[in-house]
């Protein structure tokens, strides 16, 4: 199991490295930017498909979306100068939450 765990956190950690990456996408370099993104969500989704063989697809998918989005956003709070409005946090928050109260309500297998 904790195989598969590595395995998701390896997929968020791709995705979140290929979109942030874009930013650069303005410059000279855009091809090697393109290139460098499409590389890492195929490895993203390569990593994800491993781990939902022990994984729930609903838990995986919801704790992938939101520790990418968590990531993604301090990365552009830090690296690029984003500002987040209140009802930004808001919703980060909520949405923490909600990943939070559907993976507690996943009944355990007994794989």
């Amino acid at each position: 199991m904790l195989k598969a765990w590595i395995f998701l956190f390896l997929a968020i950690f791709s995705e979140v490295f290929g979109v942030s990456i874009v930013n650069y996408s303005q410059e000279d370099n855009k091809a090697l930017v393109l290139s460098i993104l499409f590389i890492s969500i195929a490895i993203a989704y390569y990593c994800m498909s491993l781990s939902l063989k022990k994984i729930s697809v609903g838990i995986a998918y919801a704790i992938w979306e939101i520790v990418g989005l968590s990531l993604i956003t301090i990365i552009a709070i830090f690296a690029f100068g984003a500002e987040l409005k209140m009802q930004e946090y808001i919703g980060l928050a909520l949405a923490l939450l909600g990943i939070a109260l559907v993976n507690f309500g996943e009944k355990p297998s007994n794989v």
